[in-house]
């Protein structure tokens, strides 16, 4: 509608020109003809020049965010042709998979001749997860707006952001002691909570902290320590990622963020359960370090949510264990319980089991 309402307008001042040089017999108005009808023809072929040569680019910060952090989206066009265009309209997708959430957007930008456009765009995440943006064209009108291309783009750009939970650690070391009554006969050992069954080569996957770095330059290859896991000496952690409509694993990640943080801080390490959508099984991971801890955040955040509540508490202990402690960190069932940590939103770090 835009484009023929802009060759309606150019016509017509095609038009009045004719009739001013006609009645005048203006030369100017001549000269003036001339370019009406030669412009068109410049900007049209300017217009597939630089369809041609165009490129776009969007950066986003490499390292993880938090929660309610400000960040910046840098966008950038490089027109390296002579012609320059006064708009480009790209259009955006912006999703959230972990929340399986995505919408459009179109942003707006001129088109400099042999210069780059460059557009920072502050971004704020209400919620934690991923950050992607991607862009899937790029619509492009001539300096006349009568023709109008569009371009087909594949650029995609992400950020990781995280939680921001509260460090709560006379609490989460109760917990954990409570959990754990045998944590503190290995505090002299530093909390190491497994054993060295053996020495073997590097296998691609291995843990770096578990490499014996003096066996590994007299034998000049890399060798690995073989752990076995104390399990009765570790705390059991589990993660409830489902979601409802008010949005409460919000609060579950805060809460699970700010008990972990505490845990690693006191060097008491534990393994963290949830349920994979992705992966369709209850996934277990050790953590003993911050980097670990944060590789861990990660990983659940390229997953997604999803519905029903309890799931990974009902794996747990079929997979896993029926007996023993573990630390729930999902929603309160509306009753007072002892040994808990609450969050916001009636979430709850709880410790069950026999």
């Amino acid at each position: 509608m835009r484009r023929i309402r802009n060759i309606l307008r150019y016509v017509l001042v095609i038009a009045f020109n004719i009739f001013i040089m006609v009645v005048f017999h203006s030369y100017i108005n001549f000269v003036l003809l001339a370019g009406l009808i030669c412009f068109p023809v410049y900007s049209i072929w300017g217009l597939y020049k630089v369809k041609q040569e165009l490129s776009l680019d969007i950066k986003v910060p490499l390292e993880p965010m938090g929660k309610k952090d400000e960040f910046l989206v840098h966008f950038r066009l490089d027109n390296p042709t002579w012609f320059p265009l006064v708009n480009a309209t790209i259009k955006l997708s912006v999703a959230n998979p972990f929340y399986q959430e995505e919408g459009v957007h179109y942003l707006n930008m001129p088109v400099r001749a042999k210069k780059p456009t460059e557009v920072m765009y502050p971004v704020e995440m209400e919620c934690c997860g991923r950050f992607v943006v991607r862009a899937e064209e790029i619509r492009l009108m001539d300096l006349s707006g009568i023709m109008e291309v569009t371009i087909p783009v594949n650029r995609e750009a992400e950020c990781v952001v995280f939680p921001k939970g509260e460090e709560c650690h006379r609490e989460a070391g109760q917990l954990y002691m409570k959990g754990v009554s045998e944590a503190m006969e290995s505090k002299e050992k530093g909390f190491d909570f497994s054993e060295i069954s053996g020495i073997r080569e590097y296998i691609p996957g291995d843990k770096l902290q578990n490499i014996h770095w003096k066996l590994s330059v007299k034998k000049d290859e890399l060798m690995v320590k073989e752990r076995v896991s104390v399990s009765a000496m570790q705390l059991s952690v589990l993660v409830e990622l489902a979601n409802d409509e008010e949005m409460r694993l919000e609060s579950i990640l805060d809460l699970a963020d700010g008990m972990t943080k505490a845990f690693v801080s006191f060097n008491l390490p534990f393994t963290i359960y949830y349920y994979s959508t992705n992966k369709g099984e209850l996934v277990g991971t050790y953590i003993g370090s911050e980097v670990e801890r944060k590789e861990w955040i990660s990983t659940v955040l390229y997953d997604r949510s999803y519905g029903e509540i309890g799931k990974v508490e009902e794996l747990f202990k079929q997979v896993v264990s029926r007996e023993g402690s573990y630390l729930y960190i999902g929603y309160a069932d509306g009753k007072e319980e002892a040994d808990a940590v609450y969050g916001n939103q009636q979430t709850v770090a709880v410790l069950r089991g026999s």
